[in-house]
C-alpha cells in the first residue's frame, strides 16, 4: 500500500509538472501491468505503454474497461521512430536498465524536439538495500541506484538542453534545481555552523546579546535544517525533468486564455431567426488551439451560452461554431457566429466564450466572456 501510495503522489507531481494537453501522446515507460496509462486514460490523455516483459503488459490489456495501448520494448533500443511522442513519464523502471544512459539517450530520441520526460526513481543506497538484494535473489532483477549529478549528466548528454531536480515535487512541482543549484545545495547541506558563524561574524555577535533568536540565525538555523531534510529526500529519490528545450523561467502562462472582441450586432431579432454574432478571438494562453483532437477531448471551439434578462443561465451549450483553422498563441481569428433566437420573446444575453471540449469553458479558467443584450420579439 506504501508504494502504491508514493506512485500516486510521484503521478500527481508529474500531471502539475507536466501538464500533458489532450493533444500529447505520452510515452509511458517501464509501464508494467500499465497502472501510469490507465490513470493517463481516466484524463482524457493519450499514452503508450511499453515494457520488456509481454506478460506484465497483457495483463495491463486485461484491465477493465478501455484496453491500453501497450508495446512490448527495451528502453536501451526503442521501437518507434524519432520525434514520435510529446512526453514521457518513467516511474521506478530506469533503475533496472543495464545502460540507463543508453536508455535516457534512445528517451531523447523518440520525443520530439520540444519534448520534456520525467523521471521519479530510487536513489542512492537502493541497490545495497534488503528489499532490492531479495528482488534480485529471487526474480533476477537488476537494482541499482540513481545517482542525481551522473543521471544530470547523461540527460545532457543525450540531447535534453534543460534538466532540473524537484526537491518540493510533492507539494510544490513548479519548484526545481539546476545541477549548479543542487551541487550548492549539497553544499550548504555539508556546512558547519563554526563556518557559517565565521562567515557572518556580525550575525554572531548578534547572537552573543540575544539579538538573533528570532532573527536572521533563527532564519539561517531553519535553512540550513530544511536543505538537510530535502537533500536526502532527494538523494534517496530523485524527481527530474529532462526537456529537449530551455524550460520557462517562471511560472507558464495560462493554456486556456483568450481575448474577444465582438463587433455591435444589430439591438433585435424575430423569435426563431438566426443571428449574426462577429468577433475577433486572440490566443492569449501558452498553447495553440486546435480544431480537432485525436483522442476527442480538447479541440477549442467558439461556445455562445444563452442567458436570459437578469443574466441567468438558460442553454450552456445553445451553440458551436468550429475554428476555422489552428491558432497558435499570439495569433487572432475572425469568426461569423450564426445562432438562433429564442422562440420566446423577451430580452436575452448572449455569452461569446471558447470552449476546451471537455476539459474546460475559458470563461472558467480566467478569460473574459463578453456579453451582447438583445431584444426578441
Amino acid at each position: 500500500m506504501e508504494e502504491s501510495a508514493h506512485l500516486l503522489h510521484d503521478f500527481s507531481a508529474a500531471m502539475l509538472t507536466l501538464r500533458p494537453s489532450p493533444d500529447d501522446l505520452i510515452l509511458d515507460l517501464g509501464a508494467g501491468a500499465g497502472w501510469c496509462s490507465d490513470l493517463l486514460g481516466r484524463l482524457n490523455r493519450t499514452s503508450i505503454a511499453v515494457d520488456l516483459s509481454l506478460d506484465m503488459l497483457r495483463a495491463g490489456r486485461g484491465r477493465p474497461g478501455v484496453p491500453i495501448r501497450a508495446v512490448a520494448g527495451d528502453m536501451e533500443a526503442l521501437p518507434f521512430r524519432s520525434g514520435t511522442f510529446d512526453k514521457a513519464l518513467c516511474f521506478s523502471a530506469l533503475h533496472h536498465v543495464p545502460n540507463m544512459a543508453r536508455a535516457v539517450g534512445e528517451i531523447a530520441r523518440v520525443l520530439a524536439p520540444d519534448g520534456v520526460a520525467l523521471f521519479s526513481e530510487p536513489g542512492e543506497g537502493h541497490g545495497e538495500a534488503a528489499v532490492s538484494a531479495i528482488a534480485t535473489r529471487d526474480f533476477g532483477v537488476l537494482e541499482q541506484d540513481v545517482i542525481v549529478e551522473t543521471f544530470i549528466r547523461d540527460c545532457h548528454d543525450a540531447g535534453f538542453e534543460d534538466v532540473r531536480v524537484k526537491p518540493l515535487a510533492y507539494t510544490i512541482p513548479a519548484y526545481d534545481l539546476t545541477l549548479d543549484q543542487w551541487q550548492s545545495w549539497m553544499r550548504l547541506a555539508e556546512s558547519t555552523r563554526p563556518r557559517r558563524a565565521l562567515a557572518k561574524m556580525g550575525l554572531a555577535i548578534m547572537e552573543l546579546f540575544g539579538l538573533g533568536k528570532q532573527g536572521a540565525l533563527f532564519e539561517d538555523t531553519f535553512a540550513v535544517s530544511l536543505v538537510r531534510t530535502l537533500r536526502q529526500v532527494v538523494r534517496h529519490h530523485p524527481i527530474v525533468v529532462a526537456s529537449k528545450r530551455a524550460l520557462p523561467a517562471g511560472p507558464e502562462a495560462d493554456v486556456w486564455r483568450a481575448e474577444i472582441a465582438v463587433d455591435s450586432p444589430a439591438a433585435s431579432a424575430r423569435p426563431g431567426s438566426l443571428v449574426t454574432l462577429t468577433a475577433r478571438i486572440t490566443n492569449r494562453g501558452s498553447a495553440a488551439w486546435h480544431p480537432s483532437s485525436r483522442s476527442g477531448v480538447g479541440h477549442v471551439a467558439v461556445g455562445v451560452q444563452l442567458l436570459d434578462r437578469d443574466g441567468r443561465l438558460l442553454g450552456r451549450d445553445h451553440y458551436r461554431l468550429a475554428l476555422p483553422h489552428a491558432v497558435a498563441p499570439g495569433e487572432t481569428v475572425a469568426v461569423t457566429c450564426e445562432c438562433p433566437a429564442p422562440s420566446e420573446p423577451g430580452v436575452y444575453q448572449f455569452k461569446i466564450d471558447l470552449v476546451a471540449e471537455g476539459v474546460t469553458w475559458f470563461e472558467a479558467a480566467g478569460s473574459t466572456a463578453p456579453v451582447v443584450v438583445m431584444e426578441v420579439g
